[in-house]
């Protein structure tokens, strides 16, 4: 009965928004993320189904209408074969409509070893590491700068509406700044490096300046660090690491060189501080585990074991 009230409520604000009497951060304030993102390819969706077929123009009125009076509608059971096929015919348009929106998500990925470079729509500049991916909608760029990330970036955002980065771990805002972005299994690292980053865990909240930086990892609480950089050093071709646990180094090494590292041996909790370079295995290796007294042996098939 909970679920039936919350859906209608939100039905009720679609109604309104569709019809221009609620903004689109009054909808999204209260509907959330989420379903706000999805509410803004509906309307994307009818926008473009107006210009693809004039035909499907009292179909989708018929949606609005169906939402805008769903509290006050009475049930009714499809008594025709006709009922039935225009039913199924909406679904089909829908579906067909939605496959449209999808085609609209820019996706960008990078391999092994690989960095790319993408120009955004305004202009920002944003640089992927290696086994990384980049999510963004060109339709909604517009309105909103918001783009998913899964890996490492480096970006350099052009002054503008508000351009988020949304990622498993949590939300970076900011306006325009440089900055850059991990987030992989349970590490979450955002490192400002000019202008002024807005940064949501699920547990906290924080403000970064320049040279100022925030880590979280697993459950433990948010710990807050400095650089003295200027720019991520990968970008130039080495991985630089401060007081990170050697597993999360262990994964980078494994991105960078398309290697498979076996741990079971060692304690991967120890933290490791240094660099290592990103087109020479053999001395990234050395350079890593060597300082952490820890033993490495090269199989086969491009598998390495590690021990003491």
């Amino acid at each position: 009965m909970e679920n039936k009230d919350i859906n209608s409520i939100e039905d009720t604000f679609l109604a309104k928004w569709l019809e221009g009497k609620l903004s689109d951060s009054e909808l999204k304030q209260r509907v959330g993320e989420e379903a706000y993102l999805s509410y803004l390819k509906l309307r994307k969706g009818i926008e473009v189904s107006e210009k693809l077929n004039a035909s499907t123009d009292a179909t989708f009125r018929n949606i609005q209408s169906r939402i805008e009076h769903k509290k006050t509608a009475k049930v009714r059971k499809l008594k025709t074969k006709m009922s039935f096929i225009g039913v199924a015919a909406t679904i089909l348009i829908c579906f067909g409509l939605f496959t449209i929106l999808k085609d609209s998500q820019t996706i960008v990925e990078t391999g092994f070893g690989e960095t790319k470079t993408v120009t955004l729509i305004d202009g920002s500049e944003v640089v992927l590491n290696s086994k990384s991916k980049l999510t963004y909608d060109e339709d909604s760029w517009d309105e909103e700068r918001l783009i998913n990330l899964e890996g490492e970036a480096y970006f350099k955002v052009a002054k503008g509406k508000t351009f988020t980065v949304e990622t498993d771990n949590g939300f970076v805002t900011v306006l325009g700044t440089q900055f850059n972005v991990i987030s992989m299994n349970n590490l979450f690292d955002v490192v400002c490096y000019e202008g002024k980053v807005g940064v949501k865990t699920l547990d906290s909240q924080h403000v970064l300046m320049p040279s100022h930086s925030i880590r979280k990892i697993d459950t433990k609480p948010t710990q807050t660090l400095f650089t003295q950089l200027s720019s991520p050093t990968w970008i130039s071709g080495e991985s630089t690491y401060k007081s990170l646990p050697v597993r999360f180094v262990i994964k980078a090494l494994e991105n960078q060189y398309n290697i498979k590292i076996d741990a079971e041996s060692i304690d991967d909790s120890v933290l490791f501080t240094g660099s290592f370079p990103n087109n020479d295995l053999k001395v990234a290796l050395r350079t890593v585990f060597e300082p952490l007294d820890i033993k490495f042996d090269e199989k086969e098939n491009r598998n390495i074991k590690l021990r003491y």
